[in-house]
């Protein structure tokens, strides 16, 4: 917990770049293929999970050792990513929830 309260810039910065990141790949989509709102947000939401294979390309970075003996990813980082993992499997399904009803009003209103 010391170690996260200590690093707390680098875990929000991470989170934030994911989810920035992931949002606006979402808007650049949904604007390509003409999605309303609702279904750019829920796309986003949707995608913004980040557990499996982050999980195992972080546990490769702290196992792979360099020729000067350091670790490619240190604990700094790993708690980091752990806040990540943590963070983007409870917000992307909150988000999914909030977001997805709101396209089925939009699906009826374009079939009528």
């Amino acid at each position: 917990m010391r170690g996260l309260i200590d690093n707390f810039g680098l875990a929000i910065s991470i989170l934030l770049a994911l989810v920035i990141g992931k949002g606006l790949a979402a808007e650049i989509a949904g604007r390509a293929f003409k999605y309303s709102q609702s279904a750019r947000t829920t796309i986003g939401s949707l995608t913004l999970p980040q557990v499996a294979a982050t999980l195992a390309a972080t546990l490769v970075g702290v196992k792979t050792v360099d020729p000067a003996g350091h670790h490619l990813i240190d604990d700094r980082v790993l708690n980091s990513v752990f806040v990540l993992m943590l963070s983007t499997s409870i917000l992307g399904p909150v988000m999914t929830q909030f977001f997805a009803p709101r396209m089925l009003p939009e699906r009826v209103e374009r079939s009528a």
